[in-house]
């Protein structure tokens, strides 16, 4: 079989995959590229913010980088978080309602009140921690270091990858 010119010619390609990079000079624009790469059919899976020469302990490929995401991810995950903190402390004070036959009526009302406040905290906790994030993509992009990786599992996507990262206003774009 290892003799069939056939077999040899016809088996999966492999080494196929291409990481087109693209440095940025702000992150509204690699805000940008990310919208359009999303738009043209790439998994945001297949697309990520790299660190250079990051310190030992984040030197691994999958704590090197983080994911590139958008201002509306943030506004979904904030909007999550507070929603999700809220419902739990609404479904704990009925469920204090209904096992006390509604004696505990003003209890509930101050659990209430505390989900509110638990719901508040965790708004302001993620709304500082994506403060924090855009904060240091502005710092890379201030030095040139701003880089978007993008995984293309084909010709086409790789081709597709850097007219979009050029379109955009990436410099330095490059295949790797």
């Amino acid at each position: 079989m290892a003799n069939n010119p056939q077999t040899a010619t016809t088996g999966p390609a492999i080494g196929g995959m291409h990481e087109v990079r693209g440095s940025f000079t702000s992150s509204e624009r690699m805000q940008e590229a990310i919208q359009q790469l999303s738009v043209s059919g790439f998994d945001r899976a297949d697309l990520a913010v790299p660190e250079l020469a990051p310190p030992t302990e984040r030197s691994t490929p999958e704590s090197g980088a983080m994911p590139a995401d958008k201002e509306d991810d943030a506004r979904q995950a904030r909007t999550m978080h507070t929603s999700t903190a809220a419902a739990m402390a609404a479904l704990a004070g009925a469920g204090i309602t209904v096992a006390t036959g509604g004696a505990a009526a003003p209890a509930v009302a101050a659990a209430v009140a505390a989900g509110a406040a638990v719901g508040g905290a965790t708004y302001a906790i993620s709304t500082a921690a994506n403060s924090q994030e855009q904060a240091e993509l502005d710092a890379r992009a201030a030095v040139g270091r701003l880089i978007l990786s993008v995984r293309a599992p084909t010709e086409a996507k790789r081709v597709a990858a850097e007219g979009i990262l050029h379109s955009a206003g990436a410099t330095d774009i490059q295949v790797l």
